[in-house]
């Protein structure tokens, strides 16, 4: 199955190609006062205001720089959309056949991140379960705009 890779510090993480709805640059974003650390703000998509969460920070990194390879992956499923600010969304690979990590390596309050990792020519490549993020809080922001 083909995934989208992105990197966060020296760790690699890939999410299914099938679940993304649109690969963005980094736009102008409507920010919220009182907000999280890791909500950067409100994207204006497709007459939506969706939120965008940033993946560094939710994995204990320094937020996404504005760089070139900064993206947006713009992800949505019945329950509502989500956008995930990630720097070097480097490329699209073929992951299959993954191994499972142990839950006692797993970080508890990390319920996005799957125990699926694969082995791939650019080094260990774990795999994010999104839909973890998209609360019932987050969801009640993806409205359309009147």
């Amino acid at each position: 199955m083909q995934h989208i890779l992105f990197r966060v510090g020296p760790e690699i993480f890939a999410i299914p190609a099938d679940d993304i709805n649109a690969v963005l640059p980094m736009p102008t974003l409507e920010h919220l006062a009182n907000a999280p650390e890791h909500f950067v703000g409100l994207l204006r998509y497709q007459d939506r205001l969706v939120p965008v969460l940033d993946v560094n920070v939710l994995q204990g990194q320094p937020p996404c720089r504005p760089v070139i390879s900064t993206r947006i992956l713009l992800v949505s499923s019945t329950e509502g959309a989500l956008g995930l600010l990630v720097e070097q969304a480097m490329e699209m690979m073929d992951l299959r056949s993954p191994q499972i990590l142990p839950n006692d390596l797993l970080v508890k309050d990390r319920d996005w991140l799957t125990p699926e990792i694969f082995d791939t020519e650019l080094g260990l490549v774990q795999s994010v379960r999104w839909r973890a993020l998209l609360t019932s809080e987050w969801s009640a922001l993806a409205v359309e705009e009147s």
